[in-house]
Order: structure tokens, then C-alpha cells, then sequence
């Protein structure tokens, strides 16, 4: 019986120390892709290019216009927004 025991400490001790490495693992992994990210974005700020959007919509209207198409498939459609809205910039 001693050495179920012991065979099964053994077990557990050894999955124990798989996910301890998996998880340092995934940590490194998930730190080099941050640093990737990083150098991506000095690399953006150094050039200067301003051809990414800084929003997803170029205006207003187009954002109301993807508003009233998602509206329009919908069973209960949203209703149309106040004109006399402010935004805030």
C-alpha cells in the first residue's frame, strides 16, 4: 500500500512541476510578444505615420450610417440618436 502512495506523490509531483514550467513558459511567451508590440509602436512613433485612423469611423455620419444598417436587421431596431447630442473631444 506504501507504494501506491508513493507512486502516486510521484505523480502528483511531476504534474505539479509541468504546469509550474508550462505556466513560465507561456509567461515568456506572452512577454516576447509584448516586446514585439513595443518595438512596433516606437517604430510607428518614429516614422511619423499618421495614415492609421486614430478612430474607427472618419466621421459622424458614417458611424450613424453601420448604426441604422445593424438597426435595420434587428428585430426591435434601435432607435434613431438626438441630433442635439454633444460629443466629447
Amino acid at each position: 500500500m506504501d507504494f501506491v502512495g508513493a507512486g502516486l506523490s510521484n505523480i502528483a509531483a511531476i504534474l505539479v512541476f509541468a504546469l509550474v514550467a508550462a505556466g513560465v513558459g507561456k509567461v515568456f511567451q506572452i512577454a516576447g510578444t509584448l516586446s514585439e508590440m513595443k518595438d512596433m509602436l516606437a517604430d510607428i512613433k518614429r516614422r511619423g505615420d499618421h495614415s492609421l485612423p486614430t478612430s474607427p469611423f472618419a466621421t459622424t455620419e458614417s458611424a450613424e450610417n453601420l448604426l441604422r444598417m445593424v438597426s435595420a436587421e434587428l428585430e426591435h431596431p434601435v432607435p434613431p440618436a438626438e441630433a442635439g447630442l454633444e460629443q466629447n473631444h
